[in-house]
């Protein structure tokens, strides 16, 4: 029953010591393994650093409450990392789940055609030891096909929305990158 308490407390002190907003203003550093250098993002959030590779080859401009991110080839690429406040801590139960469905869906360009859900994910990651949902959504954007996913992650009383759009052909490739520099994210 002790052990039993003990994780309850941990896990409720986790969701709710997430600390403020981060600032996403960007500060370069280098982590070296083995030899090889690893270009990092530092970003700051109420005294702690967060760590961050971004995908070889991208580029980025943050500030304040976002940063996007741009591959240099292929073009039309884009991503984001930005935040927004929870009035409380949020589970990714049916409702809020449906509500962020419909808020990606509203994502596509407003004279978009044929928009449509194409996937959801349930923790398709986990972001700081917490689940994650994901929404991916397809639509056609003057004769271009596109693809458009958002990965949601809650951290107590805030929340990170991962954003990525591509072209169709080129999305899964980007997908793999962007998404596989998310495991560098590190709160020190």
């Amino acid at each position: 029953m002790r052990i039993f308490l003990t994780a309850v407390l941990a896990t409720s002190a986790v969701l709710r010591c997430t600390g403020g907003p981060i600032d996403f203003s960007p500060t370069s550093s280098q982590r070296e393994l083995e030899g090889v250098v690893f270009h990092q993002l530092l970003f700051h959030q109420d005294g702690d650093v967060i760590s961050y590779e971004q995908p070889r080859g991208w580029t980025c401009i943050g500030g304040g409450s976002q940063l996007k991110l741009k591959a240099t080839t292929p073009s039309q690429v884009e991503a984001s990392i930005d935040q927004v406040a929870l009035a409380a801590p949020q589970v990714f139960d049916e409702p809020t789940t449906n509500q962020l469905k419909q808020s990606v869906l509203a994502l596509a360009p407003g004279d978009a055609q044929n928009v449509q859900l194409v996937a959801e994910e349930q923790s398709p990651l986990r972001i700081k030891q917490q689940d994650t949902y994901a929404v991916t959504v397809g639509y056609n954007y003057f004769g271009e096909d596109y693809k458009l996913s958002v990965l949601f992650a809650n951290l107590g009383d805030l929340q990170l929305r991962f954003r990525l759009t591509a072209r169709k052909a080129d999305f899964d490739g980007m997908q793999r990158a962007f998404r596989g520099s998310l495991f560098s994210l590190h709160w020190q």
